[in-house]
């Protein structure tokens, strides 16, 4: 089974060894990478990064509304056809299968089905873990404080559609039009990216959506970032944070992959003759209160 990535990413590039190493991992072969005004190291490492993976880059130059929307639509067009299912992600998500070792493993299941032409995964949301200051190191070893159970806005999915079939994007990045439009994982349809009306379930599949990171990453960048899937100009307020920096729950949930996602991540930066990621310190068991993270 052939698996394609599809991200559009901004000055990303602190991160971009990780999250390669680690969907390589889980399991996809090709990586469609649409570098959104980009003006940190992200055109350097997708170079060298392009040794290694199967990687189509590409470079988006100017500020545009819905910027998301065209990538999408242009890798649907051009590289569709080329996999058998392909997955739609920004570069601080992270998706993995909970049960199977691999993804094509775990969508085994789907891919036997022809009804299925394109499968929402819920996310998981991450708060700042009590970061001031951005940390050294992998994303997924420095953030492991989620929200509680029942977080709406857990009730969002990413999607993955299959290949070789005519697919539209919506005004939602979330979703696809495909011929037999989308379920999740227990089959109920999902006709929209958020669907506040089911109990999101994550037996076989899930996303890690660390979408605060530090304090000073949302102060820096993510407030003034704008939504890659409508306004290229929107602000987000401090209620934005206040939502989203959910740390109630500690979650170990990619133990499993730890080990050889930093064997890969050090070989990669040897590779590159980059330091080798710093290693987090100890993380506290407690949940970090909301004022350690101002």
């Amino acid at each position: 089974m052939q698996l394609g990535l599809v991200s559009i990413q901004r000055n990303r590039g602190p991160w971009l060894v990780e999250w390669f190493a680690f969907h390589h991992l889980m399991g996809f072969d090709r990586f469609y990478f649409y570098a959104h005004m980009c003006t940190d190291e992200t055109h350097a490492l997708l170079d060298k990064l392009g040794r290694r993976f199967a990687v189509s880059p590409y470079v988006i130059g100017q500020q545009q509304d819905r910027v998301q929307l065209s990538a999408y639509q242009h890798a649907c067009d051009n590289h569709l056809k080329d996999v058998d299912w392909m997955c739609f992600i920004d570069g601080d998500e992270f998706i993995f299968p909970t049960a199977a070792a691999t993804l094509p493993e775990a969508l085994a299941e789907f891919d036997a089905n022809p009804a299925v032409t394109a499968l929402g995964v819920y996310n998981r949301n991450f708060g700042s873990a009590g970061h001031l200051r951005e940390p050294a190191g992998l994303v997924t070893e420095n953030y492991r404080w989620r929200a509680a159970e029942g977080f709406l806005s857990e009730r969002r999915v990413k999607s993955f559609v299959r290949g070789r079939q005519p697919v539209q994007t919506t005004s939602c990045s979330h979703v696809f039009v495909t011929p037999g439009g989308t379920v999740d994982e227990a089959m109920r349809p999902v006709a929209w990216g958020y669907v506040p009306e089911y109990v999101p379930t994550f037996d076989k599949l899930r996303l890690n959506h660390y979408v605060c990171q530090s304090r000073e990453y949302f102060e820096t960048f993510k407030r003034s970032s704008g939504h890659a899937d409508a306004s290229a100009h929107a602000l987000r307020e401090e209620e934005w944070w206040t939502r989203f920096d959910t740390n109630a729950v500690h979650d170990d949930s990619l133990q499993r992959f730890a080990a050889p996602l930093r064997e890969l991540c050090e070989e990669i930066h040897a590779e590159l003759g980059l330091p080798p990621p710093a290693r987090p310190a100890t993380p506290p068991m407690t949940p970090p209160t909301r004022e350690t993270a101002r």
